[in-house]
């Protein structure tokens, strides 16, 4: 399969279709049948129940529009994330190539710790079982580190001092790789707070129950003043709220392969060719 992460993003979509599409079938089968019910006994629970719906409605659209800016913050916050870890990569493979020969460049395995960190840290954030030796460039590599990300930037750190050591580099250019160096560990803490900090699970519960709920009332405060010719206007209205709901659920966890979680495999190949670019004479293997 030639484009297998194409394929998934895809199929999310056609997932989020199908749920969305069952959720305003059920909404419509409930609506009717009930409506149908109040017209033939004459039921009236609430007057002027139109405006009460109304405003369960606006409430309702209250409570989405916050979640739905948490969740677009926590997608946000990734991508820029993701960006500087892009940006501190380039740039310490830049640095790099500007203050350092190319025999002791070659001899290194910067490039491949460079190119490997953010499939690790990719693979971290989803869970995704892996050793360092699934990584290209460590193939012969023995150690399994539980952190490998963590593993990757401490052999970074170690392979600076050594140059500094050896007397490659002084410490104004020390400082200099130190800063982008930083980065690749705030980035991978960065990401992990948003991985292991949910938005808080009562307060999806609640949200959930008065969509629910909103479904179950509309037709009873609604059909006696509005008749059966509402039932569209409510379709329109829970199509936006369920749907909101719905691409919430995704974005809110942003590592994902769903079709609006950040492209990693595509953040991953950019910075593997902005390093390789950089630093050809010691470039890692296909």
């Amino acid at each position: 399969m030639m484009f297998p992460e194409r394929d998934l993003r895809s199929s999310s979509i056609l997932l989020i279709g199908r749920r969305l599409a069952m959720l305003l079938l059920a909404v419509a089968v409930y609506y009717a049948i009930a409506g149908v019910t109040i017209q033939t006994f004459q039921l009236q629970i609430l007057k002027r129940g139109s405006a009460g719906s109304l405003m369960n409605t606006l409430l309702l659209g209250l409570l989405l529009s916050f979640r739905n800016q948490v969740s677009w913050a926590r997608w946000w916050e990734a991508r820029g994330l993701w960006g500087r870890l892009n940006n501190d990569c380039r740039n310490l493979a830049v640095k790099i190539s500007a203050f350092m020969p190319v025999d002791v460049i070659a001899q290194s395995p910067v490039v491949s710790i460079l190119v490997g960190f953010p499939q690790a840290l990719k693979h971290k954030l989803r869970d995704e079982p892996v050793q360092l030796k699934d990584l290209s460039g460590f193939e012969h590599e023995i150690a399994d580190p539980r952190h490998i990300p963590l593993e990757l930037a401490h052999r970074l750190f170690r392979i600076i001092a050594d140059w500094k050591h050896d007397g490659h580099i002084d410490q104004a250019v020390l400082r200099i790789f130190d800063e982008h160096a930083r980065g690749l560990l705030d980035a991978c803490g960065g990401c992990e707070k948003i991985k292991n900090t949910p938005l808080p699970p009562s307060y999806k519960v609640l949200l959930k129950a008065g969509l629910f709920l909103n479904v179950l009332a509309a037709p009873w405060l609604i059909v006696p003043e509005d008749g059966l010719w509402s039932l569209p206007v409510v379709l329109l209205v829970c199509f936006f709220l369920f749907g909101i709901e719905l691409i919430d659920a995704v974005t809110e966890e942003p590592f994902g392969r769903e079709r609006d979680d950040l492209d990693l495999d595509a953040y991953c190949l950019t910075i593997r060719e902005g390093v390789e670019a950089c630093l050809p004479t010691a470039g890692t293997s296909a």
